[in-house]
């Protein structure tokens, strides 16, 4: 499934009406209609319905929406925001014909003239709120903010149409914003309906389809994607493979007091389906690993003088693994760095830093020089990604997209971005992930995640099929794990035993 950012919505609207030759007219009304038998199916006969309509497209798809109500039967009463003559002709044409059907339309451009309106003190059963629409950018003000907060305590079902009025299609940002429990979008869901406050305020979000012609979305291809049951794609296994078929998987983690996050990683890998597994950790701790990895082979890095390892040592097998993990639980220490160093240098297979790698690469930014041009994955939450990108956690929440895009394509390197809303930035394309649950908010998640994600390119899957195929895996099987469970007693070792569980 698309996501489209507000941009290619309004591209994809004016290509299907100038290239394809269908009027916006049809359009909106398509949309209506959409969203009046949705809403309908959801409507007792005698239910007390207000329809809020803004002088936009958005508006004019909430009086089309407010004239088949009505023609089935039903009594929506509809608000207008403003002066609906400086609207569309497309509202305005629709505007009329709710006029001429006898629907009350009822003008508020202030709080006082809501105040002086009978509807002020009736609770009503559905709201649908038609205000602002995809365009919307900014922060509401004034008394249409006003607004927002009294159809907030109206109380009623609120349905949005398109976008909850005053959630940012792009960035999710949502300061004064329309929380509805379902939002009817056209075509296809837009970023601001899975990022930040935008999801919250989103509710349940269901497609309408306005009718544009696949071929639309050939001709202008969108950037995003949305991970759906359909779109994932796992490695593929045979009854005659042997374990070699299924990769050769080196996963460089641990240190003292942190071997949970070696261990986490390596047992995630292997019940993920990798067939030779090795852990490579730090000489010393060689009897941790051999008793918590059974069917995990363990080699240890020896130390050529304080802080410095003897890489050269296990230089050849090494080479001998298809893909490699750097980062969970290794530490900052120099031998940490000393390995980083070797790694962008002279690996040139695929390779996922997590972790303290991240945070050796945010402290070292000289080394983000040498990512470009490799097969490399970063993972970082949205912490880790703030010190990488050098700006802060809150620019980070705002302008996820914009900062994502930029660092990416500054340093030629794939991110897997860890959120509520995980976002693959590989190349071009974006990949939204909305799996997963609170489950997921306890320390070593993110470990079981890059061991899942190494295990799956071992099995030959491209290190963007491997990050989002992993992500979707991790959230769908902390959703099942909750159905049977309080979301607060499942920890990493549940998730990694229940991987692939029917």
């Amino acid at each position: 499934m698309f996501v489209l950012s507000r941009q290619e919505m309004r591209e994809i609207d004016q290509y299907t009406i100038h290239t394809e030759g269908i009027p916006g007219k049809t359009l909106m009304e398509t949309a209506g209609l959409g969203c009046a038998k949705y809403i309908q199916n959801r409507l007792s006969q005698d239910a007390k319905l207000f329809i809020f309509c803004g002088t936009g497209n958005n508006g004019g798809d909430g009086f089309v929406i407010a004239r088949y109500l009505h023609q089935w039967g039903h009594h929506p009463r509809v608000f207008v925001l403003g002066d609906v003559a400086a609207s569309t002709p497309e509202t305005r044409e629709n505007h009329q014909q709710c006029k001429e059907l006898g629907i009350p339309l009822e003008r508020v451009d202030s709080l006082d003239a809501w105040f002086g309106l009978d509807a002020a003190s009736i609770t009503p059963d559905v709201v649908v709120d038609a205000i602002f629409g995809n365009g919307f950018s900014g922060v509401v003000r004034g008394w249409r903010g006003d607004m927002i907060e009294v159809i907030n305590d109206l109380g009623g079902l609120i349905f949005s149409v398109d976008i909850p009025s005053g959630v940012d299609a792009d960035t999710g940002e949502a300061v004064c914003a329309i929380h509805a429990d379902v939002t009817l979008t056209m075509a296809a869901p837009k970023y601001g309906h899975l990022l930040g406050e935008g999801r919250a305020k989103t509710g349940k979000l269901e497609i309408i389809d306005i009718g544009v012609p696949p071929r639309v979305y050939r001709a202008l291809p969108p950037r995003g994607m949305h991970s759906t049951t359909d779109s994932i794609r796992f490695p593929q296994r045979s009854s005659l493979a042997h374990k070699g078929d299924f990769g050769r998987i080196g996963i460089i983690a641990g240190s003292p007091g942190f071997s949970g996050a070696a261990v986490l990683a390596s047992r995630a890998a292997l019940r993920a389906g990798g067939g030779l597994i090795t852990l490579f950790h730090p000489a010393g701790m060689d009897t941790i690993f051999e008793i918590k990895l059974t069917e995990v082979m363990t080699c240890a890095i020896p130390f050529a003088a304080e802080n410095r390892y003897d890489i050269a040592a296990i230089e050849e097998k090494l080479n001998t693994m298809d893909v490699l993990l750097f980062g969970p639980g290794v530490g900052v220490s120099e031998q940490s760095l000393q390995m980083l160093e070797y790694l962008l240098a002279s690996w040139h297979k695929p390779l996922i830093i997590d972790a303290d790698g991240l945070n050796l690469l945010s402290t070292h930014s000289n080394l983000l020089g040498q990512l470009a041009g490799k097969s490399i994955l970063l993972t970082p939450h949205l912490g880790e990604f703030a010190r990488l990108a050098t700006c802060s956690l809150m620019a980070v929440r705002e302008q996820t997209i914009a900062r994502l895009t930029a660092f990416t394509r500054a340093h030629g390197v794939a991110v897997l971005l860890k959120s509520a809303t995980t976002i693959l930035a590989a190349g071009e394309e974006l990949w939204f992930d909305t799996t997963g649950n609170d489950a997921l908010a306890t320390g070593g998640s993110g470990d079981v995640l890059s061991g899942i994600i190494t295990s799956f390119v071992g099995q030959k899957l491209s290190v963007q099929e491997a990050a989002v195929a992993a992500s979707w895996l991790l959230g769908t099987t902390a959703e099942k794990l909750c159905n049977t469970r309080g979301s607060a007693s499942v920890i990493p070792s549940d998730i990694i035993e229940a991987l692939f569980c029917v």
